[in-house]
């Protein structure tokens, strides 16, 4: 049986490399998002860009992201040492779990490191590996991100797109410049107009920290892949920039845009969270 997995794994990377221009949009330059102290949250929604999940669905179809979304849920579920049936069964449920973890949460930290286990979970803990490492990833990391970067930060671009949009909403492949991403920077970005995830928890701290944070943790140290997340809050719209790391002034600056108007919490939580760091 493992064998029989890997061979499929690697029949997957390979349709992957082969289909991935069909996912590739023609380039536009994009300007940096706007992640000042000035913005208002939401000030710059597009009403064509939100996300219709009766009508709408990713690359692989309707069938493909239900998948995906039970898959989350169990995930998160067992974090939450809870069973799917104690939220409904929908995204909104799915949402509910990622505000009680964000809640339950006694610092930033172990709310960070409890959603980057979260995403580790979803990965088979095979082939055998060292301790405290996740197998699958940490096999990614030695055999394809260490001796091929570029290619692993397009690999990972692609299959962010083509299975995200039913958690992120609509989303493009776009080209980086060369200059700031690993390789030639050719379809490196991950462009969503409107984040459904960030609409729907109305919270810059939660997308902070059960987001931006362990995601950018989980792609650069689990997977050794070079990539970072710039959310912007005025439109909702989000940059998965692959083959380029994160900084400190990238952190910074999410963390201190100021708290959605819509936050069920009123600005509580993230209070709470930077108090206990």
């Amino acid at each position: 049986m493992p064998m029989r997995w890997l061979s499929c794994a690697t029949i997957f990377l390979l349709v992957s490399v082969i289909t991935m221009p069909r996912f590739t949009s023609s380039y536009s330059p994009l300007p940096p998002p706007n992640q000042n102290q000035n913005i208002i949250p939401g000030s710059k929604l597009n009403p064509a860009d939100i996300y219709d999940p009766n009508t709408m669905s990713g690359p692989l179809g309707r069938q493909a992201d239900d998948f995906f979304l039970q898959t989350f849920r169990k995930a998160l579920a067992t974090s939450l040492l809870q069973s799917e049936s104690d939220f409904q069964p929908s995204y909104d449920g799915m949402i509910d779990m990622i505000r009680k973890i964000h809640s339950a949460s006694p610092t930033q930290s172990s709310c960070v490191q409890k959603s980057r286990a979260t995403l580790q979970s979803l990965f088979p803990d095979w082939p055998p590996s060292p301790k405290s490492t996740t197998g699958l990833l940490y096999w990614f990391k030695i055999l394809f991100s260490t001796p091929f970067p570029s290619f692993s930060s397009k690999l990972n671009a692609y299959i962010t797109c083509a299975c995200s949009q039913w958690l992120m909403g609509p989303s493009s492949l776009l080209p980086l410049p060369s200059s700031s991403s690993s390789g030639s920077g050719s379809n490196n970005l991950v462009e969503i107009k409107r984040c459904r995830y960030l609409e729907a928890t109305k919270c810059a701290s939660i997308c902070v920290n059960t987001c931006k944070l362990p995601t950018q943790q989980f792609f650069n140290e689990d997977m050794g892949v070079k990539m970072r997340i710039v959310p912007d809050y005025e439109s909702y719209g989000c940059r998965f920039e692959f083959g380029v790391e994160p900084t400190e002034e990238d952190e910074r600056l999410a963390k201190d845009v100021k708290c959605f108007a819509e936050c069920p919490s009123g600005g509580e939580e993230r209070r709470r969270l930077s108090c206990m760091n």
